[in-house]
């Protein structure tokens, strides 16, 4: 089940700016023999904040979730990196897992939308700014550095940034750069909001790298896709796309600060352009940009695989992938088979090397991935749950469904399982809406799971179940089924009668705007 990669996109653009960096700046921290781990609190988010202001440190809050592939990214590179684990030491680090007790309320406190997110919070639980999952291990501490001495909110600094940003001084501007811009629901809701700040943060960022960096994320937020898929953009964002495209592939610190963004939209971006010269030698660069992230062995083993999606992204749009590019995949995706040696590692890589693999055209050898890895897994469902995508893709509706009830039935965790079930239900109204029992017994499920969790209708699960209600009721419109829409609204209404503050709001799930 490939999670969207702009979730999780944003790297940190210290390397790129030394002047910024050395501004007030202290030496890296020597890493304590003693710290070989992150002390963490887990859970408990109150018990985090009464310790920060008693001793006056902010909290470092981490959300995430045992199946998340980037999750398990951070867990086998940066948890481990000793200038993170020291310094972590002048923060009062807390975890929390999705599943755990007031998750889901913490998450909409928070305004998180996606694992995983770091926070920064000031003792009071204000938050001083989010940190892209993304983000290098060689770069972080540095951050941390400048965001354990900060009092000044993310509100102020972005409404800062909004209003005056001749007044933004070098540690706002690091803030800024390591700012997790794609995953800030509360703030940046609206793409065309996000666009439009860091379009104005492009044309004031003190250095040119800078100035590119922000230039390609406001590209990348507002670049909108037709109903084929593809990205359409206007004559003005087109010319833009090579201004800030030819610098940064001209730059192996650029490409590496901006990996994430080459990766994931740049491919779009650059297949947007009309066929020309100058779409080829960006295409030849991008390619050859992807090269030398997989070729960086300080990344981590998911950036380094996922970089081959330039390469597929591109091929695809221009017609078959050819068969040097399909040996390429297989080669890297059995690297990544062969170097993924533990399971936190194998989950966060495996299900990004299958879908490469299905991507390029060799389906059984993606199958094949992901169906070894059901075994081998502490999280299988995960891996179900791609399965199905992988039936839909092939037309093979059954089996679709199948895999997703399967992918319900192994899942674990509270928050998990509605959201699983609801995978299950929506396979179903999508692919078999005929079949009324699928229906209303899919429907029962997510009912059920939501009813063994009593006040926990937020965040995510509220966010999941408001969809999926909407999809419930076009359904029902579109196939005669008030009748299982109604028992299924009756079942809700005992279900919500549990979830305390937020009843109200859970009764409106199905009921038309």
């Amino acid at each position: 089940m490939r999670i969207a990669a702009p979730i999780f996109a944003t790297a940190l653009t210290l390397a790129l700016v030394p002047a910024l960096a050395s501004c007030g700046q202290t030496d890296a921290p020597v890493a304590s023999a003693q710290a070989k781990e992150i002390a963490w609190r887990e859970g408990d988010v109150d018990d985090a904040l009464a310790e920060a202001k008693e001793s006056g440190k902010p909290v470092i809050l981490y959300w995430g979730a045992v199946w998340c592939p980037p999750c398990n990214q951070m867990k086998a590179t940066l948890f481990k990196d000793p200038d993170f684990i020291a310094e972590t030491q002048k923060f009062v680090p807390v975890y929390l897992d999705g599943d755990t007790k007031d998750a889901q309320r913490w998450g909409e406190r928070f305004g998180i939308s996606g694992y995983p997110t770091v926070i920064v919070l000031r003792p009071d639980g204000t938050e001083i700014t989010r940190i892209s999952s993304a983000t290098m291990a060689n770069e972080l501490p540095d951050l941390l550095q400048v965001a354990a001495g900060r009092t000044t909110s993310i509100e102020a600094l972005l409404e800062k940034a909004q209003t005056d940003t001749a007044s933004l001084d070098a540690d706002d501007w690091r803030i800024l750069a390591g700012f997790d811009w794609r995953n800030d629901p509360r703030h940046f809701a609206d793409d065309a909001k996000t666009g439009k700040l860091l379009d104005q943060l492009a044309a004031a960022a003190p250095e040119p790298a800078l100035q590119r960096r922000f230039g390609l994320l406001a590209l990348a937020v507002q670049a909108e896709e037709g109903d084929d898929g593809k990205v359409a953009l206007d004559a003005a964002q087109q010319a833009r796309v090579g201004e800030k495209l030819t610098p940064i592939l001209s730059s192996p610190g650029e490409i590496m600060a901006n990996g994430q963004e080459l990766t994931h939209d740049a491919p779009a971006l650059v297949t947007a352009l009309p066929k020309s010269p100058k779409r080829e030698e960006l295409t030849g660069k991008l390619i050859a940009a992807g090269d030398a992230i997989y070729a960086n062995e300080k990344l981590s083993l998911t950036e380094r695989v996922e970089a081959l999606n330039i390469d597929v992204a591109l091929a695809t749009a221009n017609g078959p992938i050819p068969a040097s590019l399909l040996a390429k995949v297989r080669e890297r995706a059995a690297w990544a088979d062969k170097t993924a040696t533990d399971k936190i590692s194998r989950q966060s890589v495996i299900d990004s090397a299958a879908y490469l693999l299905f991507d390029a055209g060799d389906r059984a050898g993606a199958k094949k991935l992901l169906t070894a890895e059901l075994e081998r897994s502490n999280q299988p469902y995960y891996y179900m749950s791609s399965l199905s995508d992988f039936a839909e893709k092939e037309g093979d509706k059954a089996a679709a469904v199948e895999w997703a009830r399967k992918a319900y039935e192994a899942a674990q965790g509270p928050a998990t399982r509605v959201q699983w079930a609801i995978l299950y239900s929506n396979a179903v109204l999508r692919l078999t809406p005929e079949d009324e029992a699928a229906v209303a017994k899919s429907g029962e499920a997510v009912i059920a799971e939501l009813s063994k969790s009593p006040d926990s209708y937020y965040q995510r699960t509220r966010v999941k179940l408001a969809a999926w209600g909407d999809k419930l009721r076009e359904w029902s419109e579109a196939h005669d089924g008030a009748d299982i829409l109604s028992q299924l609204r009756t079942k809700m209404a005992t279900a919500c009668a549990g979830q305390g503050s937020q009843a109200a709001a859970c009764n409106s799930w199905s009921k038309a705007a």
